[in-house]
């Protein structure tokens, strides 16, 4: 009798052999096993595309894909996105992470494809994630079958704190960690969820250590937490008592000299000393500041704060800039060398967006060298005035392969004076006519 059963369940096996399918393929199934379960499925509606998420004991456990999910479910764990054209669907398609099931040989169709590492790795987690969730449908899926691996847009427990992970080393996780209570103005919305991020700092933890997943973000997600902290840390960049322009990354004049500052200790500004990019000497280094550039020796010299009135600013870097000019600073002659002879290329070319030709905008001429500022633009055609000489003033269509390079933006109060100078100039001009 114990052979016989033996034998049975060989033959059963064998009958309903799905082992050529592994963990992370996608393929046609139907939703039905009986004839009687397929009379209760609309026309259309009986063959779905499956992701294949577990083999256990000759057993295929599959999530069912669906094009419609349900309106009302908010959270995003419930459902995975994969992308019509990633994929080759005809719509968009969403895995139903509540929707396990045991696939049997009858049911299956044809291969589709395979889940990229990526979208496996975030499935796996946003699986996890549900799971250990409060909502009432969760996948039946043990924990040993969803290892994954942690990425940059997790979110992770470790001591009682929340961290998010913003880069990855070989040993370590760069995060931020964030508040334990949300604190007002300092927040951001993520799927219908408010998060409050500490961006003053960041914390390196050791990727030997457990820890817990909270959430995981997806691309776009990321790119909106970027800009929001980029946004946050250029208003964050102020010290008290002091005008919020006079920070790390302002250019700052004081008896036509031109410095940078760099960096910041206690009452003083660490600053080098930089000149216009019409003065170059061997083994100078170029800088950006405002989409200028600016040329320096590295020459540190400290301001103490108190004596800031003495100073004006001129313009203030951009955080990207900002992080630029430091990588710049640590680098050896020979890479400050290589990337100066970049940003100068570059500008030759001209190879800037011709939305970035507007007015208070300084372009320079590619052939003679000289500077001209936009001082109006009608549709196309902008209005030029050379900065150093009034009467060279004319009108050019903007163009692909136009003669100029984008250089800086002129500060508000010196394009006011220009403006004024050039109204000047035009009604002499036109007196003289007259």
């Amino acid at each position: 009798m114990a052979i016989i059963e033996f034998l049975k369940k060989i033959i059963k096996v064998k009958d309903n052999d799905l082992s050529f399918l592994k963990v992370g393929d996608i393929i046609w199934a139907r939703r039905y096993q009986t004839e009687e379960e397929k009379n209760k499925i609309k026309k259309g509606h009986q063959i779905s595309p499956y992701v294949i998420i577990k083999k256990k004991l000759h057993k295929v456990y599959a999530l069912q894909c669906t094009s419609n999910p349900h309106q009302e479910i908010k959270w995003k764990m419930i459902y995975y996105p994969l992308g019509r054209l990633n994929y080759d669907f005809n719509k968009n398609t969403y895995i139903n992470c509540t929707a396990v099931v045991e696939l049997k040989k009858i049911q299956f169709v044809e291969m589709i494809g395979r889940l990229s590492l990526y979208d496996l790795n975030q499935l796996k987690k946003q699986l996890y994630i549900l799971k250990n969730s409060t909502f009432p449908i969760r996948p039946n899926i043990e924990d040993r079958y969803l290892n994954y691996n942690f990425t940059i847009g997790d979110i992770i427990l470790f001591n009682g704190n929340k961290y998010y992970i913003n880069k990855i080393t070989s040993k370590e996780y760069e995060t931020y960690r964030l508040r334990q209570h949300l604190k007002k103005g300092k927040t951001i919305l993520i799927n219908n969820t408010y998060y409050s991020f500490i961006f003053e700092k960041t914390v390196i933890l050791n990727k030997k250590d457990k820890y817990i997943l909270i959430d995981t973000f997806n691309t776009g997600e990321i790119e909106n937490i970027d800009d929001y902290r980029n946004d946050y840390l250029s208003k964050r960049m102020i010290v008290p008592g002091i005008p919020k322009s006079f920070r790390v990354g302002a250019l700052i004049e004081y008896n036509n000299n031109m410095y940078y500052i760099y960096d910041e200790e206690n009452n003083y500004y660490l600053t080098y000393r930089v000149f216009a990019p019409t003065i170059y000497e061997k083994g100078m280094a170029a800088l950006l500041i405002k989409k200028g550039i600016y040329y320096t020796y590295f020459n540190i010299e400290k301001i103490q704060k108190s004596n800031l009135i003495k100073y004006k600013v001129r313009r203030c870097a951009s955080i990207e800039e900002i992080e630029y000019n430091k990588n710049i600073f640590n680098s050896s002659k020979t890479l400050r060398n290589k990337k100066r002879k970049e940003l100068f290329v570059n500008k030759l070319n001209g190879e800037r967006k011709t939305n970035d030709f507007v007015p208070m905008v300084i372009l320079r001429h590619n052939i003679t060298g000289k500077y001209y500022l936009i001082i109006s633009l009608d549709n196309n055609v902008m209005e030029l005035v050379n900065i150093n000489d009034l009467s060279d003033l004319f009108y050019f269509e903007i163009s692909e392969t136009m003669p100029f390079a984008y250089y800086r933006v002129m500060d508000k109060n010196e394009f006011d004076k220009y403006l004024k100078k050039v109204k000047e100039f035009k009604e002499v001009a036109l007196t003289l006519q007259r």
